[in-house]
């Protein structure tokens, strides 16, 4: 962190204080004794971990995204929060990152938490999700969520690197769209969970599948990496 500049080292830290601050705030709202919390965070760390490498060294994919869409939905945000601090703690644990990376993103991913409840909220009203405007306010929620988190990213690689959104990638239309969809996947298992458990399994299968494409990508770059040292060595 020593090579980082001023502003960067100053929103980093930022980012930090303020996630964990949200997180004492929110301690207070999780259902502690809820059985489900602790599988749901066990199954964030596990997917948490197995991040996939996205088409270029900048990028990646996480389907742990969908663990946190469900409890969203069928907990709140206060245990999404939660959920979030476990799996990255594992996570940390697990690559060994450098404490201010992990710390930053357990701290962006509060705020992007925080603020997708509030908006999901404040839309709703109070109606049920099942409704028209309860079902607005989970995908605004989501929408909130997903582009919070590009955003911190996109910024701290900004002010870390140099590099523009357009070199970073973070907000580009496919990493984007996939992080959405993975997160209302999961909102949505939450929904026909809450009608019928047994029926939402249904609604799990088809991440393995998906898990599978997202690793297409990285393949194919890991192909055309070789193919050019291959070119290379026969030159």
């Amino acid at each position: 962190m020593k090579n980082l500049s001023t502003i960067a080292k100053a929103y980093i830290l930022g980012t930090i204080l303020v996630g964990l601050g949200l997180l004492v705030w929110t301690a207070q709202d999780v259902a502690w004794g809820n059985p489900g919390l602790y599988l749901l965070a066990a199954l964030g760390a596990a997917a948490q971990t197995l991040k996939v490498e996205g088409p270029n060294d900048k990028t990646n994919y996480n389907i742990a995204w969908y663990v946190y869409g469900f409890t969203l939905i069928a907990l709140g945000p206060a245990a999404v929060l939660l959920v979030v601090v476990v799996s990255h703690l594992v996570e940390w644990a697990w690559h060994k990152y450098p404490w201010y990376i992990q710390s930053f993103n357990i701290g962006s991913y509060a705020v992007a938490v925080f603020l997708a409840g509030q908006a999901y909220e404040l839309i709703r009203e109070g109606t049920g999700v099942l409704e028209v405007q309860g079902a607005i306010g989970m995908a605004f929620g989501l929408a909130v969520f997903t582009l919070l988190n590009h955003l911190q990213v996109g910024v701290v690689i900004r002010l870390a690197r140099g590099q523009s959104f357009t070199e970073s990638g973070v907000f580009e239309f496919y990493s984007l769209f996939l992080d959405f969809t993975i997160l209302a996947m999961g909102a949505v298992t939450a929904l026909v969970w809450l009608s019928n458990p047994l029926a939402s399994l249904l609604n799990v299968l088809p991440q393995y599948l998906l898990y599978r494409a997202i690793q297409v990508p990285a393949l194919e770059r890991r192909v055309q990496e070789l193919e050019r040292q291959m070119a290379q060595t026969g030159d």
